[in-house]
C-alpha cells in the first residue's frame, strides 16, 4: 500500500490517494486490480473505488467473439465490464479489457463490490468470453480491514522515520513532505498540426 505525497506550487503539501496495487500494466503484467481507500492522512477509510485492467494474453479462437473482464468475488458475486470485440485468430488492435466501480465508475452493484472489497477475502479476476468460458485466471487473496490498518501504519511508521523531510512535518501533519517535480514546457512552443482542407 503505497503512500503517495504530494505538494502542489503554492499549495501545502498533503498526502495523496491511499491505493493497494497488485500487478501493474507494463507488457509483463498480465493484470492490474486497483483498490482506492478514503483516507484522512493519520487512518485508512473504507474503499471508494474498485477498478481492473486484465490483458488477453493467450487468448485466442479461430472465430470472432467477445470478451469481457470479471472479477469474482469471495462468495461467487460477479462484477464484469464491457464486452471488446476480439477478431478471429491472434491478431487483433486491442489486447485488454479494463472497467471499474465507484469513484465516479458507475454500475448497478458499486456497492456490493465496495462491500466486499472492504471485508476482503479471496477474488478471482478473469476473463470470460460469449460462450461463457473463464480464461487466464488470477486468484488474489486481498486483506482484512484489520490487516489493511496495520499496513497503513506501518508504512507510516516507515515513512516517518526514513524520510527527513518528512519526519519533522509529521508531528503536525502526517504524511506530509514536498514533491517538488518543475513542469518544463518546450521553447518555443511546438505549432499545432495543420487541419486538413
Amino acid at each position: 500500500m503505497p503512500l503517495k505525497i504530494v505538494g502542489d506550487e503554492g499549495q501545502p503539501p498533503r498526502m495523496g490517494e491511499a491505493r493497494v496495487e497488485i500487478g501493474g500494466i507494463t507488457d509483463k503484467d498480465a493484470f492490474q486490480l486497483s483498490i482506492a481507500f478514503d483516507n484522512d492522512e493519520t487512518a485508512l477509510g473504507k474503499p471508494k473505488s474498485v477498478s481492473w485492467q486484465m490483458k488477453f494474453g493467450a487468448y485466442c479462437r479461430n472465430q470472432p467473439s467477445w470478451i469481457r473482464s470479471v472479477l469474482i468475488g469471495p462468495s461467487g458475486q460477479i462484477w464484469s465490464v464491457q464486452r471488446v470485440f476480439v477478431p478471429a485468430g491472434p491478431d487483433r488492435q486491442q489486447d485488454w479489457s479494463s472497467g471499474g466501480f465507484g469513484g465516479g465508475y458507475g454500475g448497478p452493484d458499486t456497492q456490493a463490490l465496495l462491500d466486499a472489497v472492504a471485508v476482503g477475502g479471496r477474488f478471482t479476476l478473469a476473463l470470460q468470453d460469449d460462450d461463457g468460458a473463464l480464461w487466464n485466471r488470477a486468484v488474489i487473496d486481498t486483506l482484512t480491514p484489520r490487516q489493511r490498518e496495520r499496513l497503513f501504519a506501518a508504512n507510516r511508521a516507515t515513512l516517518q522515520a526514513a524520510d527527513p523531510v518528512a519526519a519533522p512535518l509529521a508531528r503536525d501533519r502526517p504524511l506530509i513532505v514536498v514533491e517538488n517535480t518543475p513542469v518544463r514546457l518546450p521553447s518555443p512552443p511546438r505549432p499545432c498540426p495543420t487541419r486538413p482542407g
